[in-house]
């Protein structure tokens, strides 16, 4: 065999780095490098199974994708994160991934919780007739204090930039809407709270009987809508005491749910200090939708009921968004509006990040609320559930990296059936074994344009398969 030349070689040591990376980061865009090693043990033996190390890489790092929700970060990451998105929303709707299947006869809702209003803005009305209807169209074209016109002719795209931006700017309420965003988790658990005790009334029984008997299960799914304020997409459901393994007693209906759902609505409120040592009382916006979910509805229904996997889709799409979509850059920390300004952020989104800053003195509560510019205000996660609702996060993610591991086992020529098979592996076998390990972060991104052009082709088919993945009749 001839030996290689310098270039030669150098040429194939690149080329299996960047296979290697590749085949680690799986597509991601910006993967996190770490160095390090580890060891599996058999835990009733000690004996090591097997042994791996960064150094016998071909460019001495271990590539491990970013994980990341958002698609305009990395759409590979966040691909994968709707998919399991949807498995969670889906298997607390329909059972599966150890939820029984029974869970899809449970009193359940679909509701959008909307913030109030802080003033008008522009909006992209939905086409009705294949057009798109006026913005704000009024006879009387009425004109605001500040002597700007409070009406708007314009047929909005729903990309036109002016969509959520405030007809005046002067007008809008930005103190309140700052302080709605930040409060807005404690507005949802005073919510919870109102719920369970107006559903106990209901059935005519006290709070300690009705916990006993029943137990309230959600998930919630964060929207930032164009104006910039969050709104809430939730999944409420009525188990038993076990959660979804037992129906829920005392005879509650899913109509006893949603009239609850609407009492509590209306009375949950938080009473906040703003500027001026005056108090602000924060509730939900007047607009409330109720769908009831039952697996007889038709997966396409854009009213009515709905059918399980038609609102875990729904719901998978909004968490891939990010505050980019109205009006802040996809990533990195805002120290301050002119720091936004800078960034290219919108005058609406400047001026809320503006008044977020001047509810930081006020009170203590707001003393981390400038830490959270970025999402303007808002501190909550994208996706929360109860404890009881559905399986986890973590555990979709186990079961993954686990069943890779088994096919990574199977010889190359294993039959399709071999490696289909692998889904109803026996999980206790990874029991016996345990990983102790150490590892140091090295940076991110990969050492070779390379290896990120092949990560960039990667995301722009991501992006093509995402195209049109919107679920229709509810988008």
């Amino acid at each position: 065999m001839p030996e290689l030349g310098h270039r030669e070689l150098v040429f194939q040591l690149a080329s299996l780095s960047r296979s290697r990376a590749g085949e680690q980061a799986r597509g991601c865009v910006n993967p996190i490098r770490l160095t390090g090693s580890s060891t599996t043990v058999h835990a009733g033996t000690g004996e090591v199974v097997r042994t791996y190390s960064s150094d016998d890489e071909p460019d001495g790092h271990t590539y491990v994708r970013c994980g990341n929700r958002r698609a305009a970060v990395c759409p590979s990451c966040s691909r994968e994160y709707k998919g399991d998105a949807w498995h969670l929303l889906s298997c607390g709707l329909a059972g599966g991934k150890t939820i029984p299947e029974t869970v899809a006869g449970h009193p359940a809702t679909f509701a959008t919780f909307t913030a109030p209003s802080f003033g008008a803005v522009h909006r992209h009305i939905r086409p009705t007739n294949g057009k798109t209807s006026p913005c704000r169209a009024r006879r009387d074209k009425p004109r605001c204090p500040h002597g700007r016109p409070m009406s708007c002719v314009r047929r909005h795209d729903a990309d036109d930039p002016q969509v959520g931006q405030p007809l005046c700017f002067e007008c809008y309420d930005y103190t309140a809407h700052a302080a709605w965003q930040w409060w807005a988790p404690q507005l949802w658990r005073y919510f919870t709270i109102a719920l369970r005790r107006r559903l106990a009334r209901v059935a005519g029984v006290s709070m300690e009987a009705f916990t006993k008997t029943a137990k309230v299960s959600y998930t919630k799914v964060t929207e930032f809508q164009a104006r910039g304020v969050v709104h809430f997409h939730v999944v409420i459901r009525l188990d038993g005491p076990d959660g979804p393994t037992t129906p829920p007693g005392l005879g509650l209906t899913v109509t006893d749910l949603e009239d609850a759902v609407r009492h509590a609505a209306t009375h949950a409120h938080k009473d906040v200090p703003i500027s001026g040592g005056q108090t602000l009382r924060l509730r939900w916006g007047k607009q409330l939708d109720l769908r009831t979910i039952t697996p007889g509805a038709g997966r396409d229904n854009p009213g009515g009921p709905a059918h399980p996997h038609q609102v875990a889709a729904y719901l998978a799409k909004y968490l891939t968004k990010s505050t980019e979509d109205f009006g802040l850059p996809v990533a990195g920390k805002l120290y301050s509006a002119g720091h936004a300004a800078k960034h290219g952020a919108t005058p609406h989104a400047v001026r809320l990040i503006k008044a977020a800053q001047q509810l930081v003195p006020v009170h203590d509560d707001y003393e981390r609320l400038k830490d959270r510019y970025a999402t303007l205000g808002y501190r909550g996660h994208p996706i929360t559930k109860s404890r009881a609702y559905s399986v986890t996060f973590g555990a979709l993610r186990t079961a993954r990296r686990q069943w890779r591991q088994r096919r990574a086992q199977l010889p190359a020529d294993s039959e399709v059936r071999d490696v289909l098979d692998l889904d109803q592996a026996d999980d206790d076998t990874t029991a016996t074994t345990v990983v102790v390990g150490s590892w140091r972060y090295a940076g991110r991104g990969y050492l070779d344009t390379a290896a990120a052009a092949n990560a960039t082709r990667s995301a722009n088919l991501a992006r093509i398969r995402r195209g049109d993945e919107a679920s229709p009749g509810m988008s």
